[in-house]
């Protein structure tokens, strides 16, 4: 499996990431094409829409702080602070993800180089980690415990060079399945962004190295504790086929040229 990595994949997409978000080279064709997150993007999230007014309003509840827009003085600090609240707790979530998902890429690399499972997923934390990373971490140890695992790879660049592209978290037989797993941090389960994710991602490998993946886990770690659920995606072929539709979608939106024009009628002399 490794070998067919190395073979099909390995180096036929690279990560080349700017100003304007996350994207992929494709090496053999020279061409570009957005990742799957940020395609996922164009979908309407109405909960977020709640959530980020809910994270507003507490902000202002803290220290009465809503009193103050009622002083002119401190009225616009306020409605900025307020509309910067959701940010701040969406960065600090991320940043807290990030941290988990680095050194859990880190024991799994140190795995498969060596041919024996680390001891300890926290000896692969920064010096200074927050918690709430440790706890992810430490969700993700106490799964690999539960199951007879053998690591293939981690953090394979795969895509299609029609739809899109992105990174696969960890490819492994698991109980002597060949396993695709995804690792979630986040507080919610995007049911929809999940399973479209895991459903391009299985598409793009079995594509590019004619293997099939025989099982699909998202792993949802808590950040509270070693604890964890692991979701399957009900329909992933039809997971699948929506993803193709969300990129058709994506594609249109940011197509260049207008999408209206002016009715102008144009008469012949």
């Amino acid at each position: 499996m490794q070998e067919i990595i190395k073979q099909k994949i390995t180096g036929v997409w690279v990560a080349d990431h700017d100003g304007s978000g996350h994207k992929y080279l494709h090496n053999p064709t020279g061409k570009h094409q957005r990742s799957v997150t940020t395609k996922l993007g164009v979908l309407s999230k109405p909960h977020l829409a709640k959530w980020q007014i809910k994270m507003a309003i507490n902000w202002l509840c803290v220290d009465d702080r809503w009193k103050r827009l009622q002083n002119e003085h401190w009225k616009d600090e306020m409605m900025t602070g307020a509309m910067l609240a959701p940010f701040d707790v969406r960065d600090d979530a991320g940043a807290v993800g990030t941290v988990a998902h680095n050194a859990i890429e880190r024991y799994i690399n140190e795995w498969i180089a060596t041919g024996t499972k680390p001891e300890d997923i926290k000896s692969f934390a920064p010096t200074v980690c927050d918690p709430r990373s440790i706890a992810s971490m430490r969700a993700v140890e106490v799964y690999f415990k539960k199951h007879d695992i053998e690591p293939i790879a981690s953090e394979i660049l795969v895509g299609d060079i029609k739809y899109s592209a992105g990174t696969l978290d960890f490819l492994a037989f698991v109980d002597g399945k060949v396993t695709l797993i995804d690792f979630k941090t986040s507080n919610g389960v995007d049911q929809v962004g999940y399973s479209a994710q895991v459903a391009a991602y299985k598409y793009f490998f079995e594509h590019m190295t004619g293997v099939k993946i025989a099982k699909v886990k998202i792993l949802h770690l808590s950040k509270d504790s070693d604890k964890f659920t692991v979701l399957d995606v009900k329909n992933l072929p039809q997971a699948w086929k929506a993803f193709k539709q969300i990129c058709q979608v994506y594609d249109w939106v940011y197509s260049k040229g207008d999408k209206i024009i002016n009715d102008i009628k144009r008469l012949k002399i």
